[in-house]
């Protein structure tokens, strides 16, 4: 290797040749280092992720090097699976196979890798060696030109110009940002888009599978027209249609029955939160669809104690019952769910004990009066609260781990800037409205739902063993304890709302989503990531970081009586939260990288 062996950036790499060794004569290159991350790219799909975040393909120096490393990154950004195998079979279809080297020197490449796990390293010495020939290509361009009797001295100095900024202002310096991959797929009701003014959000955003079927269509249909968040106005729609639909329909989870109750927190600022903007797009249309479900006497407020709700739905036989007392289906909404919480913390408040049996659509009854009581009522409980009001509450863990991680919370932002939006036109809203009428009333009739066979192994095989990790601790991992269970609930309602009595994949995607989301949002409010301090303190560090992200020398004086694989097993554990990712920073020489907090 051409490389100084007492070099301590790559002291850890097993070297390619002895020390000793002469250089190669001509430009500077490292044939062993491009064989060597080639070969790696073929033994890992990790190895090309980190060839292709260090360096280019043309950084290569033998052009067959350049064609084999581009036809590796297409497969693999297709998603095909990459080997010798696979590679020649592309290569000889591209017409390049005889151009390489063949079918045999791709297998050679493979026998040349001391070890994949080193392949970002090869590739530093390959875009080293790059960067060393273009200073040389332009440092002879300008000897050239200098040495050139009949070029003038201005112009001779305006090449050099040109040529260093050429140098500080690659494209791949430059672009380093923009070219960087996104995290995750498009997502147009969140992307930047020509026309539309977008506020910055300061906080996480949905995977798109959230918006799926009629759901994702209504959101959609009434995102122009209101500056609320997306995913709030779509929480409002599962929310309000599991109250609607009825205790009918239900999943079995294990022995216990779960009906389609949906509780949600949305959480936002007074000012840009648009909490109130959410409900109101949401219920306008579904009023118009159940005009007599969305009034006064099945969506009441003001959740005072536990007495007080089990009054609303009380059985009551005398010959005038409350409507309430009859159908029993409530969509509860409280705008200022920090005062119902605080009245839960009065000693002797029967109130978190009546919602847990809520939750549960269990009857529910009081121990203070024997004759209260409400035979199967279906309450579903959509509430409003500040981040400054959510974190004063859930850093207490015993409020956090008992009755409010019933509720999904959902980080909420206005999303889009509209001074003259006068809502959706009356002619959305009737259509949208009866498609609505359609879905409550056939969803309603529906009893027992079921699970396709790819929603189900989706669920086994992936959702659940994520869902039900409690290794991270603290109040997050209190907070989201019911995810496993929770995500059938969420999947059901999806399901309903696209006529349908059987959970498909989509559904399980959407709902595994909307679970992450939730998380993302407890974990961006609370800042308590996972139940390590240490981890806690890289957290607090990276977001305090803002977008440059912290890099690995950083992370290293942070922890600076740590080892390096315990820097390394904190920085894993990090990356595995929600909205913590590895990002490349751009810098005047090669791209640094850092770890940065996306939301």
């Amino acid at each position: 290797m051409t490389a100084d062996p007492t070099d301590r950036q790559h002291g850890d790499v097993l070297l390619l040749h002895g020390p000793g060794e002469a250089r190669r004569d001509g430009p500077p290159q490292d044939l062993d280092a491009e064989q060597c991350v080639l070969g790696a790219m073929l033994l890992s799909d990790a190895a090309i992720t980190d060839a292709a975040g260090t360096m280019d393909p043309s950084d290569h120096y033998r052009p067959a090097h350049e064609t084999i490393h581009r036809a590796v990154q297409r497969m693999h950004d297709e998603g095909r699976a990459v080997d010798p195998i696979t590679l020649t079979h592309e290569l000889d279809r591209t017409g390049d196979l005889r151009r390489v080297g063949g079918a045999g020197y791709l297998h050679s490449l493979v026998q040349k890798v001391p070890t994949p796990s080193h392949a970002e390293y090869y590739a530093e010495i390959i875009r080293d060696k790059a960067v060393r020939r273009r200073l040389i290509e332009s440092g002879t361009r300008l000897v050239q030109a200098a040495s050139a009797s009949d070029v003038d001295t201005h112009e001779v100095r305006a090449a050099v110009l040109a040529e260093v900024t050429a140098l500080t202002t690659s494209d791949r310096d430059s672009g380093a940002e923009d070219d960087a991959p996104q995290d995750g797929p498009p997502n147009v009701l969140y992307d930047p888009q020509p026309g539309i003014r977008r506020p910055q959000r300061l906080g996480p955003t949905p995977h798109p599978d959230v918006f799926t079927g009629w759901l994702g269509e209504t959101v959609r249909e009434l995102d122009p027209t209101t500056e609320a968040d997306p995913v709030a106005v779509l929480v409002n729609l599962l929310s309000a249609a599991g109250a609607a639909i009825g205790r009918r329909p239900h999943v079995m989870v294990g022995n216990d029955r779960h009906p389609c109750l949906i509780w949600a927190l949305t959480i936002g600022p007074t000012s840009t939160g648009r909490k109130g903007s959410a409900t109101s797009t949401a219920r306008r249309v579904l009023a118009e669809a159940l005009p007599e479900f969305f009034g006064p006497e099945h969506t009441p407020r003001g959740l005072n104690s536990g007495e007080g709700l089990i009054e609303y739905v009380k059985d009551d036989d005398s010959d005038n019952p409350a409507p309430a007392s009859i159908d029993k289906r409530l969509w509860v909404l409280e705008s200022e769910y920090a005062v119902t919480m605080s009245r839960g913390r009065r000693e002797g408040s029967s109130l978190p004990g009546v919602l847990r049996q809520a939750w549960d659509g269990d009857s529910l009854g009081s121990m203070v009066r024997d004759s209260l009581k409400a035979t199967d009522p279906h309450i579903a409980i959509l509430g409003h609260i500040t981040p400054e009001e959510f974190r004063a509450k859930m850093q207490d863990s015993e409020m956090a781990g008992g009755t409010y991680n019933r509720f999904l919370p959902i980080f909420c932002h206005r999303n889009l800037v509209l001074p003259g939006s006068r809502g959706a036109s009356p002619e959305l809203v009737a259509n949208l409205a009866a498609g609505w009428r359609t879905v409550l009333n056939d969803a309603a009739r529906v009893e027992h739902v079921k699970f396709s066979p790819d929603a189900w192994a989706l669920y086994c095989d992936e959702v659940y063993p994520a869902l039900s990790d409690d290794s991270a601790g603290g109040v997050i991992a209190q907070f989201t304890a019911r995810s496993a269970p929770y995500v059938q609930r969420v999947a059901m309602v999806y399901a309903l709302c696209d006529h349908t009595d059987t959970i498909t994949e989509a559904h399980m995607r959407a709902a595994w989503q909307l679970l992450n989301y939730a998380r993302a949002s407890a974990v961006h409010l609370l800042g308590n990531v996972t139940g390590d301090p240490k981890v806690n303190k890289l957290a607090d560090a990276v977001r305090a970081a803002g977008p440059d992200g912290l890099s690995a020398d950083q992370v290293r004086r942070l922890f600076k009586n740590s080892s390096r694989a315990d820097r390394d097993r904190l920085t894993a554990e990090l990356l595995d939260q929600p909205g913590y990712v590895r990002t490349q920073r751009p810098t005047r020489g090669r791209p640094t990288t850092v770890i940065s907090y996306a939301g």
